[in-house]
């Protein structure tokens, strides 16, 4: 088994199609990078002014100024974030220059990957009773119910649902621990439920959907004859051949998860690459802001080709289709 899963990722590695998927991701990349750095330096107003202060003195404003290459030419300013990639830094902070960009990202990004992973547990554990019970009933009031859920799932606005949440579990009922406190894996459960909650809702109607199809097959008719029980044909013969499109839009979600934990972290006060990131955009320091975007792009593009990649060593026909 492990030795044809890696033959066929080795064929796919050599194909055109995922050379395809590779450039294009690349190109995608390289396009959220332009686009930010050209709208950062488009922001009316001086980033010193919102580093050190408009009352700073005239000779820290230029050392400033000197440190972050705004003397420069923005191509000059370009080339060298690119150099800093180049060399893993993704440059240096300043004033001090003592620590590099790339430094207090990787402080910032476990904490925003264990809060993603927390999400996407939470979206699954909701929505795949959700879904398979809707599927079970179609058209009854538990579809209906489940569909309502569903959709006050997804229409819920985030910066409602997180204070929401606070007052109810940590303020009422201090049940959770507040966003000052450090309790671990328990202070990962509301942020978690804030994140997923949103996600929960397309894998809800993704398994409905799914199961639906699913449960009008053969294989699964012929389990049902063979006298089965029902648990047994739902369970074994139909969820699991209807999670293959499930888990395929929970991984391309994924990385979406990670740009939405920067509203989340600013709710429960997370020291994550959220923060990071909206803190730098408050102090507009540039090579920050930069450097968190580009993390973020590359996260994202990364865990959607690594779900084209398993997804087409899955299905030949989908590499196959791919290279017309």
């Amino acid at each position: 088994m492990l030795k044809r899963a890696a033959l066929a990722v080795v064929a796919a590695l050599r194909s055109p199609w995922l050379r395809r998927r590779v450039i294009s991701s690349l190109v995608a990349v390289l396009g959220v990078t332009v686009l930010v750095f050209l709208l950062v330096h488009l922001i009316p107003g001086d980033p010193i002014d919102g580093l050190l202060g408009e009352r700073a003195d005239p000779a820290d404003k230029a050392e400033m100024r000197a440190c972050m290459d705004l003397d420069q030419p923005l191509l000059t300013q370009f080339g060298r974030f690119w150099k800093g990639v180049a060399d893993g830094t993704l440059g240096t902070t300043c004033p001090d220059r003592t620590r590099t960009v790339a430094s207090l990202i990787g402080e910032a990004l476990p904490s925003t990957m264990a809060l993603a992973a927390a999400g996407m547990v939470v979206a699954l554990l909701l929505a795949l009773p959700l879904g398979v019970v809707a599927a079970l009933r179609p058209r009854s009031p538990l579809d209906a119910a489940a569909t309502a859920v569903s959709l006050a799932g997804i229409s819920m606005p985030a910066m409602w649902l997180g204070p929401l949440l606070l007052s109810i579990f940590y303020v009422q009922l201090r049940w959770a621990p507040g966003p000052a406190d450090d309790a671990g894996l328990r202070a990962l459960v509301l942020p978690a439920i804030m994140l997923g909650t949103h996600l929960m809702a397309m894998l809800a109607r993704m398994t409905r959907s799914s199961l639906l199809e699913v449960m009008g097959e053969d294989y699964v008719r012929t389990a049902r004859a063979k006298g089965l029980s029902p648990t047994r044909v739902v369970l074994r013969h139909g969820l699991r051949n209807a999670l293959v499109p499930v888990i395929t839009v929970a991984g391309l979600q994924f990385g979406s998860l990670l740009a939405g934990a920067v509203v989340t972290e600013k709710v429960f006060a997370r020291a994550g690459l959220g923060t990071l990131l909206l803190e730098a955009i408050a102090r507009r320091d540039y090579r920050i802001v930069q450097g968190c975007t580009l993390v973020i792009a590359v996260s994202y593009v990364t865990v959607n080709l690594l779900v084209d990649l398993a997804y087409g060593a899955a299905d030949p026909r989908i590499r196959l289709g791919g290279s017309r």
